[in-house]
């Protein structure tokens, strides 16, 4: 069975990129803002779970592994992460005495019907269903835009609204460009509306954080109104969301300069961001 302590399995189960890159990095190649990213991080430091999705027509070196594995740097400090073993997984680790839901996340390396190493059918909907028990998820599907994420998980897996409602980010990521190189780009960043609209409870409400624009290679933000709503969900005064945001953003700003920083820097920058975060609120 898989052992995740090996970097060879990690690799083999399509969990470990063989080129991975930090997000300053990937920042420093134009594949994504500062200011979506340090969104993005903010929503993960607070438990939210996250799907990368990229093409339908499958093609190597999209880049989902490496954005995830990049994103997972965000995630609370002293998270549990879980490897799910695909078709095979039985979900033991639910089932045991000392695990902390809400301090754990589960990770798939992708969700399709491609592999037995990935998830599908009833495997993949109590997987999508973690978050209802109190995980945080991660993983990455085949999907050009977020309707088809929402489709994806809505009506072939079957998955009901309010546990998709639950899943949180979802970044749809694709390659751009006529001329090789091809550019990578985080084409559009969503939030899932975590409450139902009572006059269409099974719809499911994408929020945009960030669209790309292809007519300059720009980002296009999400409005005030949209983050005092996120800074809701994270149980934070929009004051401080606006604070912690602004901060995230100018150290990713700083990191990425030339070819940006690599991963072992940049999850010290991260430490050293919280660090100075605590300090300065105590």
């Amino acid at each position: 069975m898989f052992d995740p302590r090996d970097p060879y399995e990690r690799y083999w189960w399509h969990y470990d990129s063989r080129r991975p890159l930090s997000m300053a990095q990937i920042i420093a190649l134009g594949s994504v803002d500062a200011k979506t990213t340090a969104l993005v991080w903010m929503m993960l430091e607070h438990g939210a779970s996250i799907t990368v999705a990229g093409p339908t027509d499958p093609q190597p070196g999209i880049g989902k592994t490496t954005t995830l594995n990049s994103l997972l740097q965000f995630v609370p400090e002293g998270t549990a992460l879980v490897y799910m073993s695909g078709m095979y997984e039985d979900f033991a680790f639910t089932r045991l005495p000392d695990i902390d839901p809400d301090n754990t996340y589960a990770l798939c390396n992708e969700v399709s019907n491609h592999l037995p190493i990935y998830m599908w059918g009833r495997v993949a909907r109590r997987y999508l269903s973690l978050p209802a028990q109190g995980y945080h998820i991660a993983t990455s599907v085949h999907a050009d835009t977020i309707d088809d994420v929402i489709h994806l998980y809505q009506r072939d897996l079957r998955l009901g609204a309010e546990d998709v409602r639950r899943l949180g980010l979802v970044v749809n990521i694709g390659l751009v460009g006529r001329v090789y190189p091809l550019r990578r780009r985080w084409l559009s960043t969503y939030f899932l509306q975590s409450d139902a609209d009572p006059r269409r409870p099974d719809k499911v409400t994408p929020v945009p954080l960030s669209l790309w624009n292809a007519f300059d290679d720009t980002f296009e933000h999400a409005d005030q109104s949209i983050l005092d709503n996120l800074a809701c969900w994270a149980g934070i005064p929009p004051g401080e969301f606006a604070i912690a945001l602004q901060q995230r953003m100018d150290c990713l700003e700083e990191i990425s300069q030339g070819q940006g920083i690599d991963m072992q820097r940049m999850f010290q920058a991260i430490h050293d961001l919280r660090t100075r975060s605590r300090k300065s609120s105590d």
